[in-house]
């Protein structure tokens, strides 16, 4: 049996503009959000050492999930970081790292930064991100011989 909840929009709730309730129904926002977001955070740190549980395909390129990472997609909706990532194999210097560790971080302002570096510090994957509703800080993922894992997982 499911249910379903009806959540009204913020347009359907009728809030004037500058009010104190409009403030109000902007924390909420902001509170579930946070909410949300530290609740993935205890998830994906319980992943530990766990086994190829998905696959992942895009530009020609399919990776193997581990079961946190596809936890983290179908969570946070980000299969869009796993295709900037089987993007980035097209270019041989990253295809052919034995290690490529993968960082996504956010800023306030929603725009945020992926990263590709082999662990010792070279960088060699830059991108800049406009805008995204990622609802983490950050994450980092590590590819090995094409399985995308947490850095917990492996």
């Amino acid at each position: 049996m499911s249910a379903s909840i009806d959540i009204p929009s913020r347009r359907n709730l009728a809030i004037p503009q500058g009010s104190d309730n409009e403030h109000h129904a902007e924390w909420l926002g902001i509170g579930l959000q946070v909410a949300f977001a530290e609740r993935l955070r205890e998830d994906l740190a319980g992943y530990r050492d766990t086994e190829p549980d998905g696959r992942h395909r895009h530009a020609g390129t399919t990776l193997r999930l581990t079961e946190g990472v596809t936890h983290l997609a179908n969570e946070a909706g980000c299969f869009w970081l796993l295709d900037q990532i089987c993007a980035a194999q097209a270019d041989p210097a990253i295809r052919h790292l034995p290690v490529q560790i993968w960082t996504l971080g956010v800023c306030r302002d929603r725009s945020a930064a992926l990263t590709c570096g082999d662990g010792h510090g070279r960088v060699l994957h830059d991108r800049a991100v406009a805008w995204t509703d990622f609802p983490l800080t950050s994450v980092a993922l590590r590819v090995e011989a094409g399985l995308v894992a947490l850095r917990s997982e492996r």
